[in-house]
């Protein structure tokens, strides 16, 4: 989906594909797109007209199965990430790029619907993941603490590193809570927008916190890569980004609340 002028706001993406007989013609640029070099197809959502609406033009979208291989699609290498070093992203271009309307995922102009039934549950894989690293980081942070002696004493004593624990902890608690119902409720087919962003949004930016608070309490070694903190810190950043930035989740968590009193 992603292209260099169109990130959180989809429907400005440029790629486009016209339909010719029985075919559909494709041109743009992706990126950032998540291990293109080692796929062997990529789902390409494409411009391919507009509609109107109240609030003005709107473009439709579709999606479309792409081999790779295919004349007029070059996968090119993409930018080196700091967070998760063993990450892919790779550069899609599409050069008159001829593809048979059977590649179509879906139906013509419905892409948004084919993209809304995997993209909430995205949100939740990387809470998950977010989960298991802040655990992981808060863990590392305990044991420091309660071992590691200044003034006679572990610092873990001090009410400066202490409170710091606490509120790591009930923090974690609080984004697990909400990243559990959120999948207990997809698994019953009554989870909303806002119950995914919402579980997203909190565990990436406890995860941040966690990894900065324990990099704080192991002061200067925290940030050595003899220890695994300094990895859980990079690869926390670009957790408020991808899948939705912060922003965007907080959007959808505030329309669906004005929505519900007709805001």
């Amino acid at each position: 989906m992603t292209e260099p002028g169109a990130g959180s706001d989809l429907r400005g993406m440029k790629a486009s594909a016209r339909q010719e007989g029985s075919d559909w013609v494709l041109n743009g640029t992706k990126h950032f797109i998540s291990h293109a070099d080692l796929a062997g197809f990529t789902i390409a959502f494409m411009a391919t007209g507009e509609e109107a609406t109240s609030k003005g033009p709107k473009k439709k979208i579709t999606a479309f199965f792409v081999d790779k291989g295919t004349k007029g699609f070059t996968v090119r290498e993409g930018y080196r990430n700091v967070s998760h070093r063993g990450y892919t992203n790779a550069v899609l271009e599409f050069d008159d790029c001829r593809v048979p309307a059977e590649n179509v995922l879906g139906e013509p102009h419905r892409g948004f619907e084919v993209a809304n039934t995997w993209l909430g549950a995205t949100r939740l894989q990387v809470a998950s993941t977010c989960l298991g690293r802040a655990g992981r980081a808060l863990q590392l942070a305990i044991a420091y603490a309660a071992e590691r002696r200044q003034f006679g004493q572990s610092i873990g004593k001090f009410q400066g590193v202490s409170f710091k624990l606490a509120d790591m902890a009930m923090e974690l608690k609080a984004a697990e809570l909400l990243t559990w119902e959120a999948a207990w409720k997809f698994d019953q087919g009554a989870v909303t927008e806002a119950d995914m962003s919402m579980a997203k949004l909190k565990a990436t930016e406890v995860l941040a916190m966690i990894a900065d608070e324990a990099i704080q309490i192991h002061g200067g070694m925290g940030l050595m890569d003899d220890l695994p903190l300094e990895r859980i810190w990079r690869d926390a950043r670009v957790e408020r980004i991808w899948e939705g930035t912060s922003e965007i989740q907080r959007h959808i968590i505030s329309r669906e609340l004005l929505r519900a009193v007709g805001g």
